[in-house]
């Protein structure tokens, strides 16, 4: 099976990047059976990324009314809402994988989420707070545990 560890964000608006920074992290510790990638494209052509792996965890940052920065939640594709993006050409990740079976392309089946709670997603700055810096190592934890019930999934089922 074909997995694909994949880090979003935009490293122009601050936290917003720390997908980016935990896949950077990750990819020496990580054996070479697992793709890690950096993204920071939205909409359909996120298909191009996705195409090909039988398995997808992202780690993004998500928005909440009262966020702590670093907290984490574990979601999978189901838990994910089809919310309407700023404009209407936008489309959401769980769209474009909706869209990717319905053109009967090979998008992955299995699906995590490691959303990752972040202040000021919309401040434009580079860099991590350190707030999100020290969070980084129990982010990838978080990846490494869903990647290991991933493989642990996958043996019950065979």
């Amino acid at each position: 099976m074909k997995t694909l560890v994949l880090g979003m964000g935009n490293e122009l608006y601050g936290d917003d990047a720390v997908g980016i920074h935990v896949v950077r992290r990750m990819r020496p510790e990580i054996g070479e059976e697992i793709a890690c990638e950096e993204c920071s494209i939205s909409g359909l052509a996120i298909l191009d990324v996705i195409e090909g792996y039988d398995r997808l965890v992202i780690i993004d940052t998500i928005k909440k009314t009262h966020p702590k920065t670093g907290r984490i939640t574990v979601l999978e594709e189901a838990q994910l809402r089809h919310i309407p993006g700023p404009s209407p050409h936008y489309v959401s990740v769980p769209q474009a994988i909706a869209i990717g079976k319905r053109l009967g392309l090979r998008v992955p089946k299995d699906i995590r989420i490691v959303a990752v709670e972040a202040k000021g997603l919309y401040d434009l700055g580079e860099g991590l707070s350190e707030e999100m810096k020290n969070s980084i190592p129990t982010i990838i934890e978080h990846v490494k545990e869903v990647l290991s019930s991933l493989d642990q999934n996958q043996t019950a089922n065979t």
